[in-house]
């Protein structure tokens, strides 16, 4: 059986530009203001539920976090309740900067971090 497997931020960032991807952020409300990826759907891992998720419509889910912590739990969760294809975001948010990609803050204005 397969598991959840890793990605990298320039595999996720081309995924989201080909709409092959619904992209989970399993971070606090807080933390998702201050920086997010603007295609990401907030779901707070504290209350992440399978019964609650928007349908993937037979698209991949990707799931990110800060580090790549919490994700990696919320992709296990989201795994063992069938959900096929499910990866974790190597590094999270930290890794999305750290590749010089853009990111919305919570006005959702488009910002990059200097590369």
């Amino acid at each position: 059986m397969p598991a959840v497997q890793t990605i990298d931020a320039a595999t996720l960032n081309d995924w989201i530009g080909k709409g092959e991807v619904m992209l989970i952020d399993v971070r606090e409300i807080n933390e998702h203001a201050r920086a997010h990826i603007p295609a990401a759907v907030l779901m707070p891992l504290s209350g992440l539920s399978s019964a609650e998720l928007p349908d993937a419509g037979g698209r991949k889910i990707a799931v990110v976090c800060a580090t790549g912590v919490r994700s990696a739990m919320a992709a296990e969760r989201l795994f063992a309740h069938h959900y096929d294809s499910v990866y974790n975001v190597h590094g999270g948010m930290m890794g999305w900067q750290m590749a010089g990609l853009g990111v919305a803050q919570g006005d959702d204005t488009v910002s990059a971090l200097p590369g």
